[in-house]
């Protein structure tokens, strides 16, 4: 590959963060790929991002690990398939006893808490902001490497989080260790505002080689709303870093995802988005946002709203790259009640603490279970359980969780939960997450 003069995103030429209307003042020139997406006022120069994104792709690539094939690779993921399945075997025991003490289908690692975005409907699942908390006490690298361990014992998939898990020097060598354990599907969730530097450095050469699923937030394209719901100063660094990763992903067999906040007067611009993405073969996630853990009610009643929901569930059946089956989305972007099972997806904290059996329970105090005190999960399991029993702590009670959660990661503990007397249901549901895009 001829390599291309060195480009620095963090030299191209930046123009102030107001008025952006000055910088943007007409409808930018639209990308070949385009057919659903119709640039709008206020969007991105894409024809100059997208030249940008080619120079730095054609300088990474060349540096970037190749991804792991051949007969590893297939081990790695049959391991995690069968523990998945052994789990489920054993849960529908449990969920037939009548138990609700589930075992993982994945886990959540809140890597640490500080984020250089300051984003107003961002929390940590307790109703803190994650810039506002207290950022000391996360894991060193071997105490991550102990937590991957045990979680392991169970959990075939690990889902790591922020803050803003970038912001953490080590996360290469935590992405790498999850694999070493087999641990699949590897998905990491970022901002994405920082892969033009990261990936440029010898530590990073081989993150996306190690990761199964990236998932990137862009909640707009309009970049003066981006950057006043960002608190940052260049959101069109993380839509450049999308053009460079589209292009970094297919090689690297690496699903790339956008996740998009679905917010009441922003209902356009999140349709632009899914649009976007589809044109440019990139997955979604949409994320209805949250007053505490419910839905936002002025969210439902934005009347462009119906519409959009309409056009998303439409275009899932006509086979668009909508992360989660077809039930789940019309549940999650309908606020349908749901049969939550937390156990199914547990909350492990930047300290290393697991949140049982809910991290986001209004009504009584979550227990904190130290993962690193225990070398299995069974019992680690069986202490949360004698301590609190999941049975029925999903409901309004003065005993039970009080929150009806309008979250992706709940649904899918309905979706699982609904699997456990509905098999053929799950395994589509499952067959459609891991589906890769075009």
């Amino acid at each position: 590959m001829t390599e291309l003069p060195s480009v620095d995103a963090r030299r191209l030429p930046r123009a102030p963060v107001e008025p952006w209307r000055r910088y943007v003042a007409q409808a930018p020139r639209p990308l070949p790929e385009f057919a659903r997406y119709r640039p709008r006022p206020g969007h991105p120069d894409f024809a100059r991002l997208d030249r940008e994104a080619q120079a730095l792709a054609e300088r990474i690539a060349p540096k970037l690990e190749a991804p792991q094939r051949g007969p590893r690779e297939g081990f790695r993921r049959t391991r995690s398939i069968a523990t998945a399945a052994q789990s489920y075997l054993e849960n529908r025991r449990r969920a037939r006893a009548g138990r609700e003490d589930l075992l993982p289908l994945y886990f959540i690692w809140t890597t640490l808490r500080p984020c250089n975005f300051r984003c107003d409907y961002c929390d940590d699942h307790r109703g803190a902001r994650y810039p506002e908390l207290d950022g000391h006490g996360k894991l060193s690298t071997e105490q991550g490497f102990r937590l991957l361990e045990v979680m392991r014992t169970r959990a075939p998939s690990v889902y790591f989080a922020g803050g803003e898990p970038t912001l953490r020097k080590d996360l290469p060598a935590l992405t790498r260790r999850a694999r070493t354990l087999d641990f699949y599907p590897i998905v990491v969730n970022t901002n994405g505002s920082l892969f033009h530097r990261l990936l440029d450095k010898p530590e990073w050469r081989g993150f996306l080689a190690d990761v199964d699923i990236l998932v990137v937030s862009l909640d707009a394209l309009d970049l003066a709303r981006l950057a006043a719901m960002w608190k940052a100063p260049h959101p069109e660094d993380v839509i450049r870093n999308l053009l460079v990763l589209r292009r970094l992903c297919r090689a690297q067999n690496v699903k790339l995802m956008v996740n998009t906040v679905l917010q009441p007067g922003l209902v356009a611009e999140a349709r632009a988005v899914f649009d976007w993405t589809e044109d440019l073969g990139i997955g979604f996630c949409p994320v209805p946002r949250n007053v505490g853990p419910r839905i936002d009610q002025a969210l439902l009643d934005d009347p462009e709203y119906p519409g959009f929901v309409a056009h998303l569930l439409d275009r899932k059946r006509a086979g668009a790259k909508v992360s989660g089956s077809l039930r789940m989305n019309q549940r999650l972007l309908s606020a349908a009640p749901l049969d939550c099972r937390n156990t199914l997806k547990p909350h492990v904290d930047h300290d290393g603490r697991l949140a049982w059996p809910c991290k986001a329970s209004v009504n009584v105090e979550p227990l904190w279970l130290d993962v690193l005190a225990y070398d299995h999960l069974d019992p680690l399991w069986a202490e949360g359980t004698r301590r609190q029993d999941p049975r029925g702590f999903h409901g309004p009670g003065p005993q039970q969780c009080g929150g009806d959660c309008c979250w992706a990661q709940n649904y899918t503990t309905d979706e699982y939960a609904h699997g456990l007397t509905h098999p053929w249901s799950l395994l589509g549901a499952v067959a459609d997450f891991l589906r890769r895009p075009a």
